[in-house]
């Protein structure tokens, strides 16, 4: 087969001219796909595990993971065979190989599993806006590609389709940005400013300690008989801080230093002096 252009270098069936999928249009259809399951990660998170919330359930990962694994099952599924993803099918675009027939399974399989190193920084996605044949990287390890049904007369995608995209990669980039840049420097904050609350929590037992016994406490032990829930209160302080650095407390019959470090991936000091 002989490759050609139409829009951008594309490849000839031995009958139609094949027309390539524009960037947009697999943009949308990606993120068709992707907003459909997690609206399911959502929903089986929250009615699996009741008691927590689904944005602080201390299973998210392990349940991620799992429907990770189901993304690209779904994938590697509707890529093979003549089939099309839900989203593939609502912009009209399918998968083939690079004579334009359906995409064997095994050749599905692997471009579903390299989803996982296209992602890395979403360079491998971004790789098919400078590649001729507009390749991502799991297109380029299997050899597929992704074409329109039928072709249209303009090579370019539909006005709504490049608008939705514009908007379908403002969300992937705020949300890399947030992953990488913006995240860890919010929880990071976040991790030392209740590190501080714990703090005064701490200072808040040791007024109540100096009142019943005249005298500030040594350690923590001797406080949290004092908070009303003795368990919750030493659970909390070894979320909030670095236990293995230890809280140390100075105390004397004039007031007391508390030194800790928080939780943060730094392990801030932190100081707390009374009265």
């Amino acid at each position: 087969m002989e490759d050609i252009e139409r829009g951008a270098e594309g490849q000839e069936s031995g009958q139609d001219e094949l027309q390539l999928a524009a960037f947009s249009e697999r943009i949308v259809a990606f993120t068709l796909d992707l907003a459909l399951f997690g609206a399911c990660y959502y929903a089986s998170l929250a009615l699996v595990f009741r008691k927590y919330s689904v944005f602080l359930n201390p299973y998210s990962g392990q349940w991620a993971l799992m429907w990770t694994g189901f993304f690209l099952v779904y994938q590697g599924f509707l890529s093979c065979e003549g089939r099309r993803s839900l989203g593939k099918a609502a912009l009209g675009i399918r998968v083939v190989d690079r004579d334009g027939a359906p995409l064997g399974v095994g050749a599905a399989a692997l471009r579903s599993l390299l989803y996982v190193v296209s992602s890395i920084l979403n360079l491998g996605f971004l790789w098919s806006l400078f590649n001729p044949a507009r390749r991502c990287w799991h297109d380029l390890a299997v050899g597929s590609l992704v074409v329109r049904d039928a072709p249209r007369e303009s090579g370019g995608a539909r006005p709504l389709v490049r608008l939705a995209a514009a908007g379908c990669a403002a969300v992937f980039l705020g949300a890399a940005a947030w992953k990488h840049v913006v995240g860890p420097r919010y929880y990071a904050n976040m991790d030392v400013a209740y590190a501080r609350v714990g703090l005064q929590e701490i200072a808040r037992l040791q007024a109540i300690h100096h009142s019943r016994f005249g005298s500030y406490a040594k350690d923590l032990l001797a406080l949290a008989p004092l908070s009303g829930a003795p368990e919750a209160f030493l659970r909390d302080m070894a979320n909030l801080f670095d236990l293995d650095a230890g809280v140390r407390i100075d105390a004397s019959a004039r007031g007391y230093t508390v030194t800790a470090r928080a939780a943060d991936e730094a392990r801030t000091l932190l100081v707390q002096k009374g009265p």
